[in-house]
């Protein structure tokens, strides 16, 4: 489905909003949007409600996702029809730390929670371009910006892929780094895994917190069913010898999972759910680590977006 059956024909579309803050300017876009006509048939709803719920779901995680572009939105209970509006500023309002200038505002029934996902995933997709940003924040009238959207014809039947939920890289170690940076940096971050990579940013292999903790424990402590009898024994005591010289190239699993950045949800879910693998690496064409995902991102972004 094209994503313009979900717009407004003059309301959805709001070029050189000006408002001070980002709640000023979500309050602009409702009163523009949901006009009389609108809550003639979602008589439940009310303004203030619906400007509640979107704030209440920026206090959870900012939906800023970079590039001056923000994705409000909610799930409502008595919406009849999801609605999409497009807003933009002259100047930037502030998500959490980000700079915003293009709004794009969602509502949707509770009862359809993937339909935002999917809206995100095509509109993001499209606003990427920087051809196709610049017109978007160039446009001076409710008509041209929505014959940007017309010509580009977002639609969100397509599946969500592995670019649309993985969060951007964040932590990492290269093959030379010791040991102790690994612990050190997993448990300050409370990470379960990290990768390591190359100085073309290449997924290498994975170090895990398992493998940091088994690292120093003699081969016959795993099969002990007391440890009664060596109580002054220090499991640990390989990594007081080793650690300035063990790196983590050796310590790391070189069997990571690592996913094109158009691989489906679908085959994301299959990997965590049936396959041992606890995080999956994107990388782009020239096999760079551009994003993780692991099951907390697809239950944040689809069960509890």
């Amino acid at each position: 489905m094209n994503l313009l059956n979900y717009t407004r024909r003059v309301e959805s579309w709001q070029p050189s909003l000006t408002a001070g803050s980002r709640d000023e300017a979500l309050d602009a876009i409702l009163k523009h949007l949901c006009t009389s006509e609108f809550f003639d048939v979602n008589f439940e709803l009310t303004h203030d409600g619906i400007l509640q719920a979107l704030i209440d779901r920026e206090a959870q995680r900012t939906t800023a996702v970079g590039q001056e572009i923000a994705f409000p939105h909610a799930r409502l209970e008595s919406l009849t029809q999801a609605l999409f509006v497009v807003a933009t500023l002259d100047e930037p309002v502030i998500f959490d730390e980000f700079p915003v200038r293009i709004i794009c505002l969602i509502l949707v029934p509770a009862s359809e929670p993937s339909t935002s996902l999917k809206m995100m995933a095509q509109i993001s997709r499209m606003l990427m371009v920087s051809e196709i940003h610049a017109q978007v924040l160039a446009a001076d009238s409710p008509a041209l910006l929505r014959s940007i959207f017309k010509e580009n014809n977002p639609r969100i039947d397509k599946p969500i892929v592995a670019s649309d939920i993985m969060r951007p890289p964040r932590f990492s170690v290269k093959d030379s780094d010791p040991v102790s940076l690994c612990s050190h940096r997993m448990s300050v971050n409370h990470l379960q895994a990290m990768p390591v990579v190359d100085s073309a940013q290449r997924i290498l292999g994975e170090i895990t917190v398992e493998r940091l903790f088994r690292y120093g424990l003699p081969d016959f402590f795993t099969k002990l069913k007391s440890v009664s009898f060596i109580a002054e024994f220090d499991p640990f005591e390989k990594y007081f010898e080793d650690e300035r010289n063990t790196p983590a190239g050796e310590m790391m699993n070189p069997k990571t999972r690592t996913v094109p950045k158009d691989y489906t949800i679908m085959e994301i879910v299959f990997d965590l759910a049936i396959q041992p693998y606890t995080k999956l690496y994107v990388t782009d064409d020239e096999d760079r680590w551009i994003g993780t995902i692991d099951k907390g991102v697809v239950l944040d972004n689809v069960i509890n977006h």
